[in-house]
């Protein structure tokens, strides 16, 4: 009973951290802008968090399971509470960096805790679900979080949205602190402890890649998604990230649990091809119908492969003390993803917006491909079958 009590808090403070997280971004780029940063200023400020994230999830994975993920959680808030109270003084762009920096601390210790917590309370016949309402719950904040976010901004200024912010994550702060310890099986429990190289691990490196060419559906549509629908003469385009929001929670919730009853393969596919689907309705972007299609399927899709991808990770780990670090292996993998689709393809959407979403839809397929050619599901299988005859 106390594992689903800790479930439940996991899953509770998962929704108020992204609430928090998607509070910034409507309004961090306006901030930025009306103290005098420029587009290059605003890419910088807003990409130095994920880049921040990848270098603490390395760290954070290794003391995770050195010593607990309850510990790096609880961390991980504390700093991402703590730091927003920095954005109420400006000491100039390299003082916002700075902060930035910081925040991506906050950030990578609540990845790697966090779901390293849900790995070890679940079990291979409940991972899917249970990954699969934590996905929704990302999805339910970014649905709560830029309306809270501007609303604040809007109605009582910058300095009402942080501190609106801290407080946010502060209640997810203090309910980590109910959450009870979790199995001792789960971690080393030596400061010496070397978890295994997850390169090493053929299956995670295969569940990883996938996750990088689906993740960069979300770099690319946080990024140009407004611009390609301003280029085409649609004014609001907050209908497309609603419908997104919503289907990603849909199909997070749907299909982890399904995966536990059909496997994980089985779900993972059609969630790219519903992502392919998605980008090509993009790529012919013209009116609000081709922008609600885009919407609903990479919306779904990315539901779909994120939280399959998830629960795999667990199911593949070399042993149950090295699975925090290997799921911070797989979030750097996803944070790369992002990165991939907004900062390294920029330059294709400055010469043509359909274009960009081809080539998006490109990377898609190969990540399609290399799942279904190298699905660690059907490798093992053959594997057993293999066993199963000499013997």
């Amino acid at each position: 009973m106390a594992s689903y009590g800790g479930v439940i808090l996991v899953l509770l403070i998962n929704f108020f951290y992204h609430i928090m997280n998607q509070m910034f971004v409507p309004t961090l780029p306006l901030y930025i802008t009306q103290l005098g940063g420029g587009e290059v200023v605003v890419g910088v400020l807003v990409g130095l968090l994920s880049l921040g994230a990848v270098l603490g999830k390395v760290y954070f994975g290794k003391l995770a399971t050195r010593t607990s993920n309850l510990l790096v959680l609880r961390v991980g808030l504390v700093v991402a509470t703590g730091v927003l109270f920095l954005y109420l003084p400006f000491w100039g762009f390299g003082f916002l960096a700075l902060v930035r920096l910081l925040q991506s601390i906050g950030l990578a210790g609540f990845i790697t805790g966090g779901q390293g917590l849900l790995a070890a309370y679940s079990k291979p016949s409940n991972r899917g679900l249970f990954f699969g309402i934590f996905a929704a719950t990302i999805g339910l904040g970014m649905m709560v979080g830029p309306l809270f976010g501007s609303y604040l901004m809007e109605n009582l200024g910058f300095s009402a949205l942080f501190l609106g912010a801290s407080a946010v994550v502060g209640v997810a702060m203090l309910l980590s602190f109910l959450i009870p310890s979790e199995p001792k099986e789960t971690r080393a429990n030596r400061v010496d402890y070397e978890p295994h190289p997850p390169w090493q691990n053929r299956s995670l490196v295969i569940i990883s890649i996938s996750m990088f060419f689906g993740a960069t559906v979300q770099g690319a549509t946080m990024s140009m998604l407004t611009l390609h629908a301003l280029d085409v003469g649609i004014t609001n385009s907050a209908l497309f990230f609603a419908l997104f929001a919503l289907m990603f929670t849909v199909g997070g919730a749907v299909s982890g649990h399904l995966s536990d009853k059909w496997g994980r393969g089985a779900l993972v596919i059609p969630g790219f091809f519903a992502l392919i689907i998605g980008l090509l309705a993009l790529a012919n972007l013209q009116n609000m119908t081709t922008l609600v299609i885009g919407g609903l399927c990479t919306g779904l899709g990315l539901g779909f492969v994120n939280a399959v991808l998830l629960a795999m990770v667990p199911d593949y780990s070399v042993n149950s003390e090295d699975m925090p670090n290997d799921l911070a292996f797989f979030s750097n993998a996803f944070d790369a993803g992002v990165v991939m689709g907004s900062l390294g393809l920029g330059w294709v959407a400055a010469r043509s917006f359909n274009t960009f979403w081809l080539v998006v839809a490109g990377l898609n397929v190969v990540g399609l491909l290399i799942f279904a050619r190298h699905n660690p599901e059907k490798q093992h299988q053959s594997v057993q079958q293999e066993v199963g005859q000499k013997s």
